[in-house]
Parts: structure tokens; C-alpha cells; sequence
């Protein structure tokens, strides 16, 4: 794994010198940003950070927690009575940083920005999930539906990345997602704590995967839309596979002490009990 970065970091440095650069001046000036890359790498902590520069919010996106039916909503109020054309139901548009309307973090012109966001009281809003479903939701839909996430599985089991065709039980993807460290992990299943920079940020707002729909209206009332002006709850990317299926069901003993133990963080964090949710 450090190999690989070293890698990365030498590929990402011939193709944007400035931007190594600019983050060489991030990691200096800024708190937040130095802690967070301790977490994850830089490309990952610019899709995480989501600033509204219209309601003065940053949404801090956690994948496996219902991240585009709450993307596609803020992206309706933040585009409301603007002609853009832009299609807010459509999950390409959604995750494109490119061409949604919330600023990335290294458009300010700050040398401290996430310190300057939460000194200006921008609101820091998440959605958590309890870590046993979420990671059992990634391995449903990373893992057995064969996206790209699967290889790097692979890879750590000892195969070839090519073998997309070998299937992989949630035991064994449960057992290599623990052993790695956080900045190595894929969003889908790193440590929320570590994430969305739980213990670095200020948060106003944190709902609840398992309450989505009261929590989805109670954040959009925080934000100050009226009740009439919420947009409609849309799941863009439910997991039709049994998503709702009881966790006891894939876990055992084992996995779920190690689970417990290497996601220890989330539980104590936002509220988990160590039991199997039903």
C-alpha cells in the first residue's frame, strides 16, 4: 500500500506541480486539511467537501448513506429559479464535481479554507449509518455486482485484478477491508469518523440512515426551506438485493467483534450498539 502511494503521489505531482504545491501550502496553513490528508488522499477529501454558497452549508458526502438521493435534492434547491438545464436526477450529474453547483474547497481563495469555513459558521452537515449494514451494503453492491472496487479486493486475496469472475465472500472482504488503514480504504467503507472528519469539524446537523425520511425533512427545515418547498425524496440508488435483509444473517462471532473493533470509532462516534441490528 505505501508503495502505491509513493506511485500516485509521483504520477500526481507530473501532471498538476501547482496543485502539489498548493496542497504543500494547505497542509502548512490549514489544520483541518493537514489532519484530514492523514485520513484519506487529497482527491478524495475535494469530492467529500460540498460548500453551498447559497445556503452557507457544507455537506460532507458519506457513501452508503443514501449520498445521491440527498445530493440530487441539494443540488434542486441550490439550482432552484436558475436555468441551467442541468438534469438533477441523474447520478452522472450528481457525482461530478465538475458540474454540480457546490464549490469545491480549492476554488476559495484561502490557504486555510476548511479553518476559514468553520470560522465563518458554514454549517457542517453528514448522514451516518450503523457500520455492520453499511459495510454489508458495500459489499452487496461493490463487491458482488463486480465494480472496480472489487479488484483492489482481489489484489489483497492474492489474485489478479483481471479475475473479476472469482467470487468473494463477505467474510473475506470484511477480513481485508479491517486490515487496512484508513487512507487506504475506499470511501464506500472508510471509517465515517475519519470521513467526514467527524472529530475535526463543528457538526450542526447529523442524520440517520436508519431514519432517512424524518431526518431527510428535518435537515432541509434546519437549512430553512419550508415544509411546502422540501424537494420530493427520490432513491437513486437503493440496493434492490435485499439491502433490508438482517445482518445476522452474513455475520458471525468473529466478524462481528472485528468489524466492532476496526469501525470502534463510528459506534462510539454516532451512537451504535455493539448487537446486530435486526
Amino acid at each position: 500500500m505505501f508503495i502505491q502511494r509513493v506511485k500516485r503521489a509521483i504520477t500526481t505531482f507530473i501532471r498538476d506541480p501547482r496543485g502539489v504545491i498548493q496542497w504543500r501550502i494547505y497542509k502548512i496553513a490549514c489544520p483541518i486539511i493537514r489532519k484530514a490528508l492523514q485520513r484519506m488522499p487529497p482527491w478524495h477529501l475535494l469530492y467529500v467537501v460540498n460548500i453551498s454558497p447559497r445556503y452557507h452549508y457544507v455537506y460532507m458526502d458519506n457513501p452508503k448513506t443514501g449520498c445521491s438521493t440527498l445530493k440530487s435534492a441539494l443540488m434542486e434547491l441550490e439550482l432552484k429559479d436558475a436555468d441551467t438545464g442541468l438534469d438533477c436526477l441523474d447520478w452522472r450529474n450528481i457525482h461530478d464535481r465538475s458540474v454540480t453547483p457546490f464549490l469545491k474547497f480549492n476554488e476559495l481563495r484561502s490557504a486555510a479554507p476548511l479553518s476559514r469555513l468553520a470560522k465563518e459558521n458554514y454549517k457542517f452537515i453528514t448522514f451516518v449509518r450503523n457500520p455492520y449494514t453499511r459495510l454489508l451494503s458495500c459489499y452487496r453492491d461493490k463487491i458482488l455486482k463486480g465494480r472496480r472496487q472489487k479488484q483492489r479486493i482481489l489484489e489483497s486475496l492474492g489474485y489478479s485484478q483481471d479475475d473479476m469472475d472469482r467470487p468473494i465472500s463477505f467474510e473475506d472482504f470484511v477480513k481485508v477491508v479491517a486490515s487496512q488503514p484508513d487512507i487506504d480504504m475506499d470511501p464506500h467503507w472508510r471509517v465515517q469518523t475519519s470521513h467526514v472528519l467527524y472529530d475535526l469539524l463543528d457538526y450542526a446537523f447529523v442524520g440517520r440512515f436508519e431514519q432517512y425520511q424524518e431526518d431527510y425533512t428535518r435537515l432541509f427545515e434546519f437549512l430553512g426551506i419550508p415544509v411546502d418547498k422540501i424537494p420530493v425524496v427520490r432513491h437513486l440508488n437503493r440496493t434492490k438485493d435485499g439491502d433490508q435483509e438482517c445482518a445476522d444473517n452474513h455475520y458471525t462471532k468473529e466478524l462481528q467483534d472485528l468489524v466492532y473493533e476496526r469501525y470502534k470509532a463510528d459506534f462510539m462516534n454516532f451512537g451504535y450498539g455493539y448487537e446486530l441490528p435486526g
